[in-house]
Formats: C-alpha cells, structure tokens, sequence
C-alpha cells in the first residue's frame, strides 16, 4: 500500500437513539400498532390493499383513508375492527420495529413516522457523508478557535448578517459558505477560482458509508424538549432510530498528500467540539458528558451539533443565536418562547431528548473509535 494513503477501520458505539433521516415520512395511516406487543408493523400497501379488497372493503377503506379528523382509528384498529388479525400483519409486513416509549403516553394518538434512511434492500446504513459532514463542522470550529485573528474578518460579518431579517433556509448561508472555504479549500490547485471545489483539502478524506444494521436494532422514538426546569414535552412526532448499543462500523481512508489531518488529529477536533457541546449547552441542563471521543450524530441532536456559533462567538454566541432566530422564525419566535434566549443566556433553550426503555436519552450521542488497517 502506498505510504501516503491512511486507510482505518472506524466504529461509533451508539450511546444514546441515533436518527439519520431518509426524508421519507410514514403516514399514520400507513403503519399498525401492535399494544398487545408494544410492536409496530410497516406492511407492504400493496399486499394489505388486495386483501382488503378480497374482503369487498375497498370503499370502506378509501374513506378511512380520506378521512382526516384528528380523533380518527388508527390503521390496525380500522383493520381490528373490519376482522383482520396479527396473522393478517404479518403476511403483509415489509418490517417490524420496537414501538419504544412512542405509545406509552395518556394523551398518545397515531402520529406520523420520519424513517431512517436504508438501502436498495431495505437494510439500515449510515452515508458516509453524514459521518464527513459531522467531522467537517467540527473541523471548521477547530480552526477557527486555534487561528481566531485569521477568521475575524468574517465573524464580523457573520455577526452584522445575523441581525437582518432571512428566509430561514437561507441565513447567512452566503457567509457560512465563505468561511467553509476560507478554512478548507487550501489547495491552490486552481488558483484563478480560489472556491472551486478541487481545492477543498477534505476531498483527501474519504468515509465509506457504514456496513448495514439489523432492522432489529431501529426502535420508534418520539421528539421531547427538555427545559432548563428538567421538564419534559413529548411533541407529536416519531423517528426511527438505531437503539443505544448499536455499532456502527465503516472505513476511512485519508490521502496525506492532500488531507492535512489524520485520524489521531480528527478525534482530538472532534473532543474539541465536544467540550464546546458541553460548555456552552449540555452542562446548562445536567445533561450530556465530559467524556472524550464522545460525538453527536443525524438528525435531532438541535442546532448546536449542526453550526460552528457556538465555537466561533463563545459567550457572545447567544446574542448571535438568538438574532438568528429572531429574524427567521416570524411570529414562532414569540410563540417558541425564544424572548426568554437572552435573560436565560442560552440559546436554544430546550434540549432534544428521548426516552428509549424508561430512560431519558440525549438525542444522536455516539462514541468513536478506530483501528488502522
């Protein structure tokens, strides 16, 4: 093998629910909940729907269907309530999941599922790119905590741009942009278009999406904002998620002649956003950890684990934070109690948690580690 190409076997221990999206959402008419079993079924629509029309049901179910009030069955009591059983769901199901703590409440109601993302077979899998999209944000964070006179010039900017009013896809998204490349695309290999793309260090780095992970090991998970007064609000959505104890395991392989950093430098960038999660955030509701190789991954974890605010502004981030937010959530601004940011001195103000087997979990916690190869 070639001395300059790194090549390691990496695996992040799942410690608490971890959700990457496909952007497929699950109807909640589109799975059966099973109470009996605490189990959720997702069938195949297409075998449920012969057998409905087997049973003549074909106009009964499309007005279920087309019904839309709020206090409607769910699916598996329609199907219950029409003579079909567990030995109906499961001719029909495509996957079964453990329906976690989704269903437990006194007020709980059919709520819509975000799936996780999965293969051509239908098998579970982290991309590679969301693991490098984790690691770039702490790399940008990193550089500019260690080199802050060379950044001071955008910050500025940054500062002045989160004060004006946004659509909330695009804030400061020009600036972000700007200072990504400042601090990644150091190539010069083009060096009359300093932001194209062939100059970006990070195209040295190369993350392999993960091995596949048993559909056993997706649990249904329901969104719970955390207050500064340890309450808990249980919102009505659900994800799927790879349970605590999960591994998940891929390969990284770094080519040093263009990638500056290797995997001993990005496990210490990633503690150094880790203790920024945890000064500034997690400490504020006696949640997260102090431990090292400790990461935040997918979606869920909150806007802390997503940005470089936090990193970049250090006690001031607030003030930016709560700009941000104050000039892109219109009227949800007041209605999400957001005027509360400053005087409480965080921003967000809730923590975004779940509860998997009785147990209140923060959202996308992970431990990472790695072998060379």
């Amino acid at each position: 093998m070639n001395d300059y190409l790194k090549c390691y076997k990496v695996k992040i221990h799942a410690l608490s629910p971890i959700y990457i999206g496909s952007g497929e959402k699950i109807g909640k008419k589109e799975y059966i909940y099973m109470p009996w079993k605490q189990r959720v079924i997702i069938p195949s629509i297409e075998k449920m729907y012969q057998d409905i029309c087997g049973k003549g049901l074909e106009n009964e179910f499309v007005n279920y269907m087309l019904d839309n009030t709020s206090k409607g069955s769910s699916l598996g009591q329609w199907l219950g309530k029409h003579g079909f059983r567990e030995s109906d769901f499961e001719k029909w199901k495509k996957y079964e999941l453990d329906g976690g703590e989704a269903f437990l409440s006194s007020t709980a109601g059919p709520k819509e599922i975000e799936a996780f993302i999965k293969n051509a077979y239908g098998l579970p899998y982290v991309p590679g790119s969301s693991i490098k999209g984790m690691i770039r944000t702490a790399l940008i964070s990193y550089e500019i905590k260690n080199k802050p006179d060379e950044y001071e010039n955008v910050k500025d900017i940054i500062w002045k741009k989160s004060g004006e009013r946004a659509k909330r896809t695009g804030c400061l998204k020009t600036e972000m942009e700007q200072l990504e490349k400042q601090v990644l695309y150091t190539l010069k290999r083009d060096e009359k278009k300093l932001g194209n793309a062939v100059n970006d260090n990070l195209s040295g780095l190369h993350i392999g999406d993960s091995e596949v992970i048993d559909l056993k090991q997706l649990t249904l998970s329901q969104k719970i904002d955390y207050t500064l007064e340890c309450k808990e609000k249980e919102l009505p959505l659900l994800r799927e998620c790879i349970i605590p104890g999960t591994d998940i395991e891929f390969e990284v392989s770094i080519d040093s002649t263009v990638c500056p950093y290797d995997m001993k430098d990005i496990i210490n960038v990633l503690n150094s956003f880790q203790e920024d999660c945890y000064q500034y955030f997690y400490s504020r509701f006696r949640r997260g950890t102090k431990e090292k190789n400790v990461v935040w991954l997918g979606g869920g974890c909150g806007f802390l684990s997503k940005t470089v605010i936090y990193p970049m502004f250090g006690k001031d981030a607030v003030k930016v934070v709560d700009n941000i937010y104050r000039n892109t959530l219109g009227s949800s601004y007041v209605k999400h109690k957001h005027t509360r940011d400053l005087s409480l001195k965080l921003s967000p103000h809730v923590c975004k948690c779940t509860r998997y087997q009785g147990k209140l979990y923060d959202m996308g916690m992970g431990r990472i580690e790695y072998q060379k190869m």
